[in-house]
C-alpha cells in the first residue's frame, strides 16, 4: 500500500504547481497499487488548497482513487508515539503530518511513502531506526 503525504496531493490537485506533471506520470505508475492517506495529511493539503475548485478536485480524486483513511491512528498510543518522533528530530522541525506517516510506516512495514519531501530519504527513519520506504524516485523538494 501507497501512503501519500501532501506533496503529490497537492500536486495532483493544482496543474500550475511545479510537481504536476511529475504528480500525474507518479500516479499512472502507481494506478494499480492501493493507496491511503492519514488526516493530518489531508489538513495539510487543505491548507495549500484554500480555494474551493482546488478543493472540489481534492474531494474528487480521494473518490476516485479510491484513497483509503490509514489505519492505525487516532489512539493516544499514536499521538505519544508521534510526539515522541517530533522530539527525536525537532533539529529539523517536522511537522505533525511527517510525524504521522513515520510511526504509521513503522507500524506497517508494507506501507511506502509517495512523498517530495526530501528529509523522509536523508533524515527521517521509523521509530525502530529503518529507512523510510518510498514509493517514487526522488523529485525537487517542495
Amino acid at each position: 500500500m501507497i501512503l501519500i503525504d501532501t506533496g503529490p496531493l497537492v500536486a495532483l490537485c493544482d496543474p500550475r504547481d511545479g510537481l504536476h506533471t511529475a504528480a500525474m506520470k507518479h500516479l499512472e505508475d502507481l494506478a494499480r497499487t492501493p493507496l491511503c492517506t492519514c488526516e493530518a495529511v489531508l489538513e495539510e493539503a487543505c491548507f495549500h488548497l484554500p480555494h474551493r475548485a482546488q478543493r472540489q478536485r481534492l474531494r474528487a480524486l480521494l473518490e476516485h482513487l479510491n484513497i483509503a483513511p490509514a489505519s492505525s491512528v487516532g489512539d493516544y498510543a499514536f499521538w505519544a508515539a508521534v510526539f515522541h518522533w517530533l522530539a527525536q528530530y525537532a533539529e529539523h522541525e517536522p511537522d505533525w503530518a511527517d510525524g504521522c506517516i513515520a510511526v504509521l510506516c513503522g507500524r506497517e512495514k508494507g506501507l511506502k511513502v509517495w512523498t517530495y519531501d526530501r528529509e523522509f530519504r536523508t533524515t527521517w527513519r521509523r521509530p525502530d531506526g529503518t529507512a523510510i520506504p518510498m514509493a517514487v524516485r526522488a523529485e525537487r523538494r517542495r
